[in-house]
């Protein structure tokens, strides 16, 4: 037994010493940070002001408004589900054997949760990898060019207008092609303390990879007429893309899990969870969320022969404002389709409480084409440009997979988990490959 404990602590022990690696720029400010850069004006013509970084100033709106669709990435990228921890192979011990004997013929959920415990005195070590390339978020087409900016020039004499001068009246449009792809290694170990309770941790090695491409142009809508070479980019034209590319990869966010079983029979049973999840993370190369979270559920389960509906429903906090509370509703089942083979699907359903939602709406734009000031000409253009609100939002996604017990007390799981709706952070398939290990 001495040897079974020093073996999970020996492998924490050295995931915990990993070091993370990041190239210099974080990616947390990536697209800010390559928008600024690529953002930049040719001098202007003579008898005109500088405009080099006009479009981009601290206070521009649509600047704001991208920092907002930051944060709401990293903290959905890093807040990922992650494969349960729960062993596939469960144990009630037979006082009249004085033997440990199966409490399940199915080797349980893949991403949901049953009531049952892996037994006291049991140990179950495992590691899933997951990969993930997102297509969506809240409908947004990432690849496809779909998330539209729209910058208007800075107010330079302060009048509360883009009318006067003429030329405040320009805004530059810009569409986002954004790749994000990220990949999770989660070492997982569960150790049954009683027959009722199990503790478990879950420590993710997390890369994360974010590949950029903007199509910039200049709407002279208010200098067209006036002065149509006042705004240009470096090469001398209306139009320019600039390109920009990180990644980096370490330890995420480690969660440590609990489970303790209130009620229990043959035929089913209720047990309590709780996980905590650590900042352990770096948010600035999105690999964690820099806050710590705590969540709380509750767990039923039923075993009718060798189909096995479960549901899991909790409640996530957040210690800090800058990530939306989640309730989250896990729905399924799984079935043994052999003793060496079970089959699970899943619904998982999470609702982000006061959450970032995005949106790409058409917004109108006013311009002055004269250069009386006492003689506006007014002109608007519509453009569609990127929003960001505060709401409810509810994602929901699917999970099919099968576990496979090839010999011995190893399981090999493959899974996918896919979109249901447009809500969040979404990919349209994602796979899951896991070996586990019961002792």
């Amino acid at each position: 037994m001495n040897v079974r404990r020093l073996v999970p602590v020996a492998c924490l022990a050295v995931l915990s010493s990993l070091p993370a690696r990041a190239q210099t720029t974080d990616l947390r400010d990536l697209l800010t940070g390559f928008l600024r850069e690529g953002i930049t004006l040719a001098p202007p013509s003579a008898g005109f002001p500088s405009h080099e970084a006009h479009f981009i100033s601290s206070q521009s709106p649509q600047f704001a408004a991208l920092t907002q669709f930051n944060a709401n990435l990293a903290a959905q990228l890093s807040s990922f589900p992650l494969a349960s921890s729960t062993g596939g192979f469960t144990y009630k011990y037979d006082p009249a054997l004085g033997v440990f004997s199966r409490s399940s013929d199915s080797f349980g959920p893949i991403y949901g949760e049953r009531a049952d415990t892996i037994g006291r005195g049991k140990f179950n070590l495992g590691i899933n990898h997951s990969s993930f390339t997102f297509d969506k978020i809240d409908g947004v087409d990432l690849r496809g060019s779909a998330l539209k900016l729209v910058f208007t020039h800075q107010d330079t004499n302060n009048d509360g207008s883009e009318l006067n001068p003429f030329f405040e009246g320009d805004v530059i449009t810009a569409s986002i092609y954004l790749r994000v792809a990220t990949k999770i290694s989660a070492f997982v170990m569960s150790y049954g303390v009683t027959d009722n309770l199990d503790l478990g941790i879950a420590v993710p090695l997390v890369s994360v990879r974010l590949d950029a491409r903007t199509d910039a142009a200049i709407q002279r809508l208010g200098s067209g007429v006036a002065a149509p070479t006042i705004h240009r980019f470096a090469n001398g034209g209306t139009e320019e893309s600039f390109t920009s590319r990180g990644d980096a990869s370490g330890v995420g966010d480690v969660v440590v899990r609990a489970k303790y079983k209130l009620l229990g029979t043959d035929t089913g049973g209720l047990a309590l969870a709780a996980d905590v999840r650590l900042p352990t993370g770096d948010e600035r190369d999105l690999l964690g969320t820099g806050v710590t979270q705590v969540q709380g559920g509750v767990v039923g389960s039923l075993q009718l022969g060798p189909f096995s509906p479960h549901v899991v429903a909790g409640y996530r906090w957040a210690a800090k404002d800058a990530l939306a509370d989640e309730i989250s509703v896990t729905a399924g089942f799984d079935v043994a389709l052999s003793p060496r083979i079970t089959f699970a699907a899943d619904v998982l359903g999470r609702l982000f409480r006061d959450t970032q939602a995005i949106s790409v709406q058409n917004r109108t734009y006013t311009a002055n084409t004269s250069t009386n000031p006492a003689n506006p000409v007014i002109v608007t253009g519509q453009y569609p440009t990127l929003i960001v609100e505060k709401k409810n939002q509810a994602s929901y996604l699917g999970s099919l997979g099968f576990k496979v017990n090839p010999f011995g007390n190893f399981l090999l799981t493959v899974n996918g988990l896919f979109s249901l709706n447009d809500k969040g952070l979404q990919d349209s398939f994602s796979p899951l490959v896991a070996l586990e290990y019961n002792f």
